[in-house]
This record gives structure tokens, sequence and C-alpha cells, in this order.
């Protein structure tokens, strides 16, 4: 936990968690693997996707859609290939940054970034363009950057000459800003603590959220705008610093505030909004990687069957994952991290899955190994394991002032069809760690080849169910009979007033929880 005395800490805690996730019996997990799911990724020259979301209609027609190098993309979905299909744009229409807003209302899809005239694609018109708006708020102070469908309507914000007024569209129609029902409201007049702008628009709980830098307003509203919109509470010193890092989680919002990762939870009875840091165990780390990141370049996803919260910092080389399924008893989340991840965005699908964006192209979260295609060998997969590593705190057993003897370590594991669970410890503080490695061996016998879950258009040699699971170019995962657990025993030597010990492995075949470790050791005094 940050700024605690290691010493301190609960066995719990860890001082590494290197590709690691909290699964769903509250272990420590190493994360699934990020699998293709473009298979045209040279359409990208080498630049990565930026921004992913889903758009549905009424009828239930559902476009995927990407933008980066450039353009927007289409993602096509298996019919009949899983292409990224650039969008025509207007006439003469340049894209110089990659950083959409993408918001659906009414069978039509909208599209806003700063400097940038918003865009809408209207499959009732054309399923391969998208075109300007047909009319824009009459004196709009520039584009704007914000947009969010809520009661009916579309909001925009963030213009670019003015970032405190809001404007809001006419009922079910976000290309009609002259209509009676019609308005706009300037924020410049309520914000709690002096001059603010808005960086972020929600609805939670039938309040709209106006974000700002440093400050929050609440409004409630209906269907009819004009004449029911009123302020009904501000929160003052916290506020949202990156758009795109707003995301629901069912029963609250997370966004990242120039302090970290932050909650937003009404209490129904006190009619108030409590605030939770969820990033309080790893403040300062996080902190100096927003400040090493662009704003608009932090994305952030939810991904429901895991309950994890993940925040992109494209600059750093530490993704960080906030699991929200069991906070702990001061609110914050426990917190692990992804290194050397090239995926940047992510979006919730209506068939709940979520997919990943990148260098590459688009990525499903699935299986125990990473797999990207090749550009330069006809987009031949290249499938990489997982390095997964977790390592302790210090630990002295209660006993400062006592050496420590340990003899044996003991680890229970689950999953892990083959590899290796190499044990790894380190006296005094020290980071010069000693290493054992043992097999892991497959307890439960390979049942179900899960090649369904991901593009055909590879080759049937990458789909075939009758490869062994963990064999080069093989694409998909398998799942196991039973628990595949695994006992092992470590007979390990040293000595010291406290010792840190941790795991390492490269998973293949499904992925590695550590379900318990025993570390049995003599204690003698010093004199």
């Amino acid at each position: 936990r940050d700024r605690d005395s290691p010493l301190d800490m609960d066995i719990s805690f860890g001082s590494v968690t290197d590709n690691c996730v909290i699964d769903n019996f509250g272990r420590i997990a190493s994360r699934r693997g990020f699998q293709a799911y473009t298979d045209n990724p040279e359409i990208l020259g080498g630049n990565p996707l930026v921004s992913v979301e889903e758009f549905l209609t009424g009828t239930g027609d559902s476009y995927l859609f990407a933008t980066g190098n450039g353009n927007i993309y289409l993602q096509n979905r298996g019919t009949p290939d899983f292409n990224l299909v650039p969008l025509t744009l207007p006439g003469g229409y340049v894209i110089n940054e990659d950083n959409w807003q993408i918001v659906g209302l009414n069978d039509k899809c909208f599209f806003v970034q700063a400097g940038h005239q918003a865009l809408v694609f209207d499959p009732a018109v054309s399923t391969t363009a998208v075109a300007l708006w047909g009319e824009y708020p009459p004196g709009a102070p520039g584009n704007p950057n914000c947009v969010h469908a809520a009661f009916g309507r579309l909001w925009l914000s963030d213009f670019d000459d003015n970032k405190t007024i809001v404007y809001w569209s006419s009922l079910l129609d976000g290309e009609d800003w002259t209509d009676g029902g019609t308005g706009s409201l300037n924020t410049e007049e309520y914000w709690p603590s002096g001059f603010d702008e808005v960086t972020a628009i929600g609805a939670h709980n039938n309040f709209l959220v106006l974000y700002g830098k440093r400050n929050i307003l609440l409004y409630t509203t209906t269907a009819d705008v004009n004449n029911t919109i009123s302020l009904t509470d501000t929160v003052e010193g916290l506020g949202c610093m990156a758009r795109d890092s707003v995301a629901p989680i069912g029963e609250d919002y997370l966004f990242i505030d120039a302090t970290g990762v932050r909650s937003l939870a009404r209490t129904i009875q006190e009619k108030s909004v409590p605030i939770g840091d969820i990033s309080r165990n790893v403040r300062s780390d996080f902190q100096q990687a927003l400040r090493q990141e662009p704003t608009d370049n932090i994305k952030a996803v939810f991904h429901v069957e895991d309950s994890f919260y993940v925040c992109f910092l494209p600059s750093n080389p530490i993704t960080f994952v906030f699991d929200t399924w069991s906070p702990l008893p001061e609110g914050a989340a426990r917190v692990t991290q992804w290194n050397g991840v090239t995926v940047r965005c992510g979006t919730r699908l209506s068939d709940r899955t979520t997919l990943f964006g990148g260098r590459g192209g688009l990525y499903s979260y699935r299986g125990a190994s990473d797999i990207v295609l090749d550009t330069d060998n006809a987009n031949e997969p290249i499938v990489s394991s997982i390095p997964f590593r977790y390592v302790s705190h210090p630990l002295d057993f209660n006993g400062p002032a006592n050496l420590i003897f340990p003899k044996q370590v003991d680890v229970t594991l689950v999953g892990g069809l083959q590899g290796e669970l190499g044990l790894e410890w380190a006296y005094d503080y020290s980071e010069d760690f000693s290493y054992k490695a043992k097999n892991i061996t497959a307890t439960s016998v390979p049942s179900q080849w899960n090649a369904e879950l991901f593009p055909a258009g590879f080759g049937a040699e990458w789909n075939d169910p009758e490869n062994e699971p963990g064999t080069v170019g093989v694409l998909g995962y398998w799942t196991s009979e039973g628990l595949n657990l695994n006992q092992l025993k470590y007979n390990i030597w040293g000595s010291g007033r406290n010792v840190k010990v941790g795991f390492r492995s490269n998973t293949t075949g499904s992925v590695v929880s550590i379900q318990e470790i025993n570390v049995q050791a003599l204690q003698g005094r010093l004199l």
C-alpha cells in the first residue's frame, strides 16, 4: 500500500503483481490473453486504434466502430471476415487526431472531437460513409469535444472556444438544434470553487453529471429539459481530468481525477455524493504516471466478468487494473498491473464480451496466450505466453528482532495445463532473488477447444482442435475438467530478518491462480 511501511502490511498485499488480476474467488491469478480479432492489421500502418465503440439501432443492428491512423473504421465480425473497413469521409475532410467520442441516439451515431467538425453515421442513408451534421447549435463556439446521450437528447460541451457552455438537442434528434425543446446553460455561473471547465458528461440515477477539472455539478431533469433542469448538488475540489476515463460499473461510475481513480456514488437516503479514493494503495505511482500522460490519451474500460476497471496510459509501460468486486475496508481497490501490453482502449459489447483496441487492431480477452498477427509475414499468428509474476512484501513473521530460517514453501496452484512455476525469494529487502522451478502437471484432462470464439479468417489450420494445447500457431484456448490442482513444495535456503517470496510463470494452456501459500520457517534471536 502506498506510503505504508512494507513490514506493517498484511501478507495479502504484494510488492509486484505483473500481468495479474484478482479472479472470481479473490485469488491472485494471471491475466487472460489478448488474442487478435482484426485480421487485416496492416491497414493501420503500424499505428494503434485509439477509440472503439459499439452502436446499436432500434432494430437490433450492431455496428462496431474503431478509430486510428486518421480514419474511422467499421469492424466486420465474421460476415464474411474480420476486416477493418475505413468509412468514406465527407469530401475534403481531414482527420488530424483519433480521439473521437462516439455516442448513439435514435438510430444515428455521432462522432465528436476537438478541432474537428462533428460527424454522423446514419445507416438509413449509408452504411459505408459518415457525413457532416445537418445542423449545429446556432452560435456554437467551435467544435465540441464532449458528447453524451441522456434523457432522450444529445448533450454537447467542451467547445474549441468555450469550455463552460452546455447545449442539448431536440428530443430524439441529435441533428436538430433549433427546435423549441433545445437550449443551453452556462456552467460558469455554478462552479462551487471558482472558474472551471467541462471535461466530461454522464448520467446516473436520474442525475445529469457535468464533470469539471476540479468540481462536479449534478442536475436533475426530465425529457422536458427547458422547464425542469435544476442544479441539485455540487462536489467541490474533485473533478475529472480525462473524458474517456469515465466508465459505468453498474451501481456507480469510476473516473480519473488529478489525485487518482475516484468513484461517484449517490446515497439515496442522504441525497449526497460521497467520493471514494479507489487508487489509494498506488497513489504515488499512479499520479506520477498521470503526470506523464496527455489527458486525451487516457482511456478506461470496465470488464464485467472479472469486475475490473482498467486504465490505459500509453506513455507508461504499466497498465493499472483496479478490482471492484471486493473493495478493501477503507474503500480502496486491490490493484494489479499489466506490463508490456499494446492495447490502449476498450469497449463492452451488447453480446456481453469486452474487446480491446491497440496496435494490430482489436483483441478479444481470452485464453492464456497473447496472439498478434505478423504484418511482415502474411499476417501469420505469433503466439506468446503471458509472463505472470507475484512477489510479497518483506515478511518478518511478527518477529522483527529475530532471524528467519525458511525451510520450505508450499503453494497450491489452480489452473495451468503445462509449463513450470518458479519460486523466488530474497532476504532483508534485497532484490537479489534466488530461484527454483517445478513443473506444472496436467492433473485434469483438457476437454474443450474454444476456437469458435475467434475469427475464422485465419485459416482452418489455426483452429484445428487436434493440435495439442500450447502448440505455437494454435489460435484459441483449452479449458479443462475439474480444477487442475497442483500442490508444489519447494525446499529453500538462506536466512535474514525478513524474506520476500514470489512466483513467476509463463502461462500456457489455461490461466494460473495461486490458491494458498505456506512458508515454513524457523526463528532465531539476535543477541
